[in-house]
């Protein structure tokens, strides 16, 4: 089942009881971000409301359960959030996996997304109604975005879209959040490559909630394009137009897109931020490139998607959690011995990841340990791995920190790796490189790895084996489930 834009999401929610209508107008972008923020702690409703001064409504938390995310895939909502995004991710990495399933995209002429152009002095980005939403921001920021660039060298390569956030400085000036680990930044590191000083830009706000989560997608290379991996997991292509200032397709039915330019040149940069990131903490200030925005397309009477970040339970993180551990999983089922699952518990934000293995031989803790680590995704996000057994339930974290507590020697089975560069946003990193000599933005946080082997130990490792873990006698155990009314306990 695919839809084919934000409204048809949005009809189907409402039927579901899944959205809600607010009939007051939301004062500030500080009342914007509490409510979404308790909407976050309690797991409530996707929320559609006017801000004071603005005609355009907001759309907020359309993505902020698993419930809703297996929706937008066109898969039957689960009882437990375990099982929705194990249906997610799996959803995610066989797609992945079968490259014969995309489907390329199909452009089309007098797309919905440009019914209302706005160029030159007109642009003004003051007029959709984007908030400072917590205290700390540097500016007003757009958020859920997709942020869509190409390779400048390569046509036969595909377009990228990213989920990046932008501060607004001017009313036709952002910075956009890119670094070399994501592939923006490779876009904009082989187009300078070429002396390109400026690359083409559109952001995307507000469209098919498929094309939200393929945002966050870590694909399997470089080259592929998230727009053809979306029509696989919509079961149709995606319907894209060709912008009106620059050459690049946007998704036909979003109801807001931004086009222009991003100066890629180490001068143009400029400083934002700071911002109360994804991980729950306000993150330093950064020195980005600087988008300057040529035309505003809209659809007639757009709605402006958006979302808060900070909360555990936020939008962005909901999104990103199954979609960007689809690739990982894939990467460690072909490469670790005896692999059974993999998992970075959403609450830690992705810097700790749990892998599970069938463990028969000597070693096999410490290279699924070191795997996960040295993966693309796990050497720039993951701080530490630990890894346990299959008597292990990965999904529950008091489960994994018995085994780290009862089956972990530190002196032997913790590995410290020295400090790499990793993702500029970490907040455990002990230093950042706050404008790299070579690109001359924020790219790069420094900090060491740490990979703990939390499996039982056999004899055979040359120490003492791992106790054997305590249970009822099985036989036992089920007679008194099968009896237990006979006992009056209920």
């Amino acid at each position: 089942m695919a839809f084919k834009d934000l409204r048809e999401f949005m009809e189907y929610l409402e039927k579901k009881g899944e959205l809600k209508y607010l009939e007051n107008k939301l004062q500030s972008g500080y009342e914007i971000s509490a409510l979404t923020w308790e909407l976050a702690d309690k797991l409530g409703p996707a929320v559609c409301f006017k801000a004071e001064g603005y005609d355009i409504p907001l759309v907020m938390n359309v993505h902020g359960t698993l419930e809703r995310n297996c929706m937008a895939l066109g898969l039957e909502p689960k009882e437990t959030e375990q099982e929705n995004f194990l249906q997610i991710r799996n959803r995610i990495a066989d797609a992945l996996e079968h490259k014969e399933t995309w489907k390329k995209p199909v452009v089309v002429d007098n797309a919905p997304c440009q019914e209302v152009v706005i160029t030159g002095d007109d642009v003004d980005l003051y007029k959709i109604p984007v908030f400072k939403w917590s205290p700390l921001d540097g500016g007003p920021y757009i958020t859920l975005t997709n942020v869509i660039t190409k390779d400048m060298v390569n046509e036969n390569y595909g377009q990228n879209t990213g989920m990046y956030r932008v501060m607004i400085h001017e009313k036709n000036k952002t910075g956009v959040m890119c670094c070399a680990t994501q592939d923006i930044g490779i876009h904009i590191a082989r187009a300078r490559a070429k002396g390109f000083k400026k690359i083409p830009l559109a952001i995307a706000l507000g469209g098919d909630p498929v094309v939200n989560i393929m945002s966050t997608t870590k694909m399997g290379s470089y080259i592929d394009d998230e727009f053809e991996l979306a029509g696989a997991l919509r079961g149709e292509a995606l319907e894209m137009t060709k912008c009106k200032t620059i050459d690049l397709l946007v998704p036909a039915h979003a109801e807001i897109i931004l086009e222009g330019e991003l100066d890629i040149t180490p001068e143009g940069a400029r400083y934002e931020g700071t911002f109360a990131e994804w991980m729950g903490y306000y993150e330093e200030p950064m020195m980005l490139p600087v988008f300057t925005v040529t035309a505003i397309t809209t659809r007639k009477d757009p709605y402006y998607q958006s979302c808060i970040l900070g909360h555990p339970n936020n939008e962005g993180e909901m999104i990103r959690m199954p979609a960007i551990q689809a690739n990982n999983y894939n990467v460690l089922k072909r490469t670790v011995v005896g692999f059974r699952e993999f998992w970075a518990p959403h609450k830690s934000r992705g810097y700790k990841v749990v892998v599970q293995i069938d463990k028969r031989y000597p070693g096999w803790g410490k290279q699924a340990a070191l795997a996960a680590l040295v993966s693309g995704q796990g050497m720039a996000a993951a701080n530490y791995s630990v890894v346990v057994d299959e008597d292990i339930n990965i999904f529950d974290q008091e489960e994994v920190d018995w085994a780290i507590a009862t089956r972990v020697d530190p002196a032997k089975d913790v590995i410290i790796l020295p400090e790499t560069g990793v993702y500029p946003l970490n907040p455990a990193a002990s230093g950042r490189s706050d404008v790299d000599p070579v690109s001359g933005y924020t790219e790069y946080s420094f900090m060491g790895k740490m990979a703990i082997d939390a499996t039982k130990k056999i004899a055979s490792e040359n120490r003492r084996p791992t106790g054997i873990p305590v249970q009822p006698d099985q036989e036992a155990l089920e007679k008194v489930k099968r009896d237990w009314a006979k006992y009056g306990l209920d």
